[in-house]
Order: C-alpha cells, then structure tokens, then sequence
C-alpha cells in the first residue's frame, strides 16, 4: 500500500546518513548526519530536533518499517574462558514502535508528498540527483522495504522535479517553514550554492530571518 510518510522518511534517511547525492555529496557527515549514532539510530536529542510536525513523523515511521524489513542481527558468541554474553534485548524490552499511519487522510498525504518534493527540488537544483543516484535512491528504498506503488510513485517525484518557483507557489501558508526544512535537510546549506539557494526559498516563502534561524537552531545546522 502507498505509504507518503515512509516514502518522505526514507529521503530523509538518505540525506541525515550522507547518502543523498552519493560520490558527488563531496563532504563527511555534517549538520543532521553528525547527529546520527554510528548504528544508524537516532538519538533522543536528534528526534527532539527533527520534531518539526510531519518530517518528525515520517522519520519516525521510516526507521520502524526499516527496522522491520531488516534482517536480525547474529548472536554474540561466547569467548573461550569468558562468561558467556549476556542474551539479546527481548521484543518486549523494546520501546513501543510508532503506529503506522494506516489511510491517512487526502490532506495528510499531500503535505507528505509536498515535503518529500521540497527535498527533490533541493537536491537537484545542487546538482545531487543524475540517474545514478536516482537508481541508488530507489535501491535504498526496495532494500528498507518499500511496496512497489510507493517506489513508483518516488520514481515519479525524483524524474520531473518541480523548479523551486512551482514548489513555493504551491505551499500554503502554514506549510513554509517545514518545506524550507525539508529542503534544508537535503543540502544543509554547506556550500555557497546551497546557500543561494535557500536564501531564495525563503525569499519567496516570505520567511523572516528569525524564523529561518530558529528552523537552523531546532535541526542543528549553521544559519
């Protein structure tokens, strides 16, 4: 089934992991990837950042249907003359999963699709998605489980991008701040083009500068 919280999340994951754009991602981890733990977890303090309405949501909803088609982790073996390790962590010690978001309303799933197009638009006005990537992206995507519509429809998204123009005319009022998040998440403003670029995003989303600071502040990366 279409799932357009899993497919916003698993761009995100691309991108917080430094997977976004691949080889031509010249950089080590930075902003939001410098946050993730080395598992691939992430940390409380992550969440708490990332918690801007749905692209905390669709986060949180990626790392559980990934989690789910991951495949378990070998038992630790014991050590010759050691105490043999302790046994793994039962389902039931596990905190709770977040609920999936079964037949999420019309509204829900365009705001979801609206995010996931702020992140596309990002990274391909810098340049990050060629059809190598786009094939990586979807590789990643099939590995973490993703059903065959939503494949298809995050193949659609990544082949016709919309120009930053037709992306902040279309976003309501109440949606700015989390598109230029979204699209913050995928380029994190590193480079002077980057920067250009956002620089106009919130031109033409009509965001003040203290409202594009506080966005930098909650996900950690540089204004």
């Amino acid at each position: 089934m279409f799932n357009p919280e899993q497919l916003l999340g698993q761009l995100m994951g691309d991108a917080m992991s430094g997977q976004l754009g691949g080889r031509k991602r010249k950089r080590s981890k930075s902003g939001l990837g410098a946050l993730l733990g080395g598992s691939g977890g992430m940390s409380t303090a992550t969440k708490a950042k990332v918690g801007l309405g749905l692209l905390g949501v669709a986060y949180a909803a990626y790392q559980h249907y990934s989690q789910q088609g991951g495949s378990p982790s070998p038992a630790p073996q014991p050590v010759m003359g050691q105490a043999p390790p302790p046994p793994p962590a039962t389902a039931s010690a596990m905190p709770p999963p977040p609920p999936p978001a079964a037949n999420p309303s019309p509204a829900r799933v365009e705001e979801a699709m609206h995010l996931l197009r702020a992140m596309i638009t990002a990274a391909h006005a810098d340049g990050l998605i060629d059809a190598e990537e786009r094939e990586a992206i979807l590789g990643r995507a099939r590995q973490a489980g993703m059903d065959a519509d939503s494949l298809r429809a995050l193949d659609a998204e990544i082949r016709a991008p919309l120009t930053l123009e037709q992306l902040t005319v279309r976003t309501p009022a109440g949606q700015r701040a989390e598109t230029y998040a979204a699209a913050l998440i995928a380029i994190t403003a590193d480079t002077a083009e980057e920067r250009a670029f956002l620089d106009r995003m919130a031109g033409q989303l009509e965001l003040d500068a203290a409202t594009r600071a506080d966005i930098h502040a909650q996900l950690g990366i540089p204004n």
